[in-house]
């Protein structure tokens, strides 16, 4: 019997050396993570930060052409170490809870710190984008009612490409205003505002193409907070595009949120099934439509079938950022 329970107790401390050794593997096991691509940025540059291969985030992300990347586009970067601390050692799940705690605890306090007095009270700043065309446009008249002249000219700056414009919804107008007084009068960037309806768009019945809807960004505020703001708004459609460079926001019945992960190209990938959702990226980004946070269009030939990919810093041009006009 004495033998029997000295083998039992041997037994179980050799298993709990195993589990333990199972655990302190798992803890500093290697994960993926999140790369937002920059200006200048390549393949190999982003590599050598990471310690892995360029071959590796090749495979991880199906880049077709690594020589073409996209400002604003996130990659994942496969088998990274975990962060470590001052003694050296792997940061633990312990430390998880503080780290999210102080993740949303930062993020409130960006949030706050763009919200503003406003400079100009009741007066936008539009500019329309990848253009100089902007303009100042005051929201009401003396008694209250948004302007004809401002009507008129938010029309002008929300038009087609093609030159095709439609009335806008003055209480768009209005909730632009409501942005801007918020952001401190800052200038709202127009991505893309009445677009004609065209068998090919994937959302049906899209309030772009009543001038009820706009695609826009906010000077100097990340595309998260302008977010997070435009949700706090009745009856608005609020849309982010994390693969782009804008929210959307629309005139309806009813409040709607939608996220869609598709890139410029790609069908919609909303974050939920059944959402409200009034457009998806590619209906944005059409032909005439200037694509977000993409290169201008390049003289040099595409790559034959079956070439060999370039893994050498000196061979993948670093990603720009577009400047051509509509």
């Amino acid at each position: 019997m004495e033998y029997g329970g000295w083998l039992m107790m041997r037994t179980g401390l050799i298993s709990m050396a195993a589990l333990g050794g199972i655990v302190l593997w798992s803890s500093t096991v290697r994960a993926d993570i999140q790369h937002t691509i920059g200006k200048g940025h390549t393949i190999q540059a982003i590599a050598n930060r990471y310690r892995v291969t360029p071959k590796s985030i090749i495979e991880a992300n199906r880049l077709k052409d690594p020589r073409r990347l996209k400002i604003g586009d996130v990659l994942t970067i496969p088998g990274v170490n975990p962060p470590k601390d001052k003694d050296g050692k792997a940061k633990g799940k312990e430390k998880d809870g503080k780290a999210k705690a102080g993740k949303d605890k930062d993020a409130k306090a960006e949030a706050k710190s763009f919200a503003a007095k406003p400079k100009t009270p009741g007066v936008i700043h539009v500019k329309r984008f990848a253009s100089t065309e902007e303009v100042d446009l005051r929201i009401t008249d003396k008694r209250g009612k948004i302007a004809a002249a401002t009507l008129k000219s938010m029309e002008k700056m929300l038009r087609f490409p093609s030159g095709a414009s439609h009335p806008v919804e003055p209480r768009l107008i209005s909730l632009l205003g409501i942005v801007s007084n918020h952001f401190g009068s800052r200038k709202i960037e127009v991505v893309s505002g009445f677009r004609p309806y065209t068998p090919t768009q994937y959302t049906k019945h899209s309030n772009h193409n009543h001038g009820k809807a706009i695609d826009f960004r906010v000077v100097g505020v990340p595309n998260e907070v302008v977010r997070d703001f435009c949700r706090t708004l009745k009856n608005v459609g609020c849309g982010y595009y994390p693969n782009s460079m804008f929210v959307h926001m629309d005139v309806r019945e009813s409040s709607a949120f939608w996220i869609d992960y598709s890139k410029p190209g790609e069908p919609p990938r909303y974050n939920a099934a059944n959402v409200d959702a009034d457009e998806g990226t590619s209906d944005v980004h059409g032909d005439s439509q200037p694509s977000a946070n993409t290169a201008p269009p390049e003289t040099t030939p595409e790559p034959p079938p079956g070439s060999e990919t370039p893994t050498n810093e000196s061979d993948t041009p670093p990603a720009t950022k577009s400047s051509d006009d509509e």
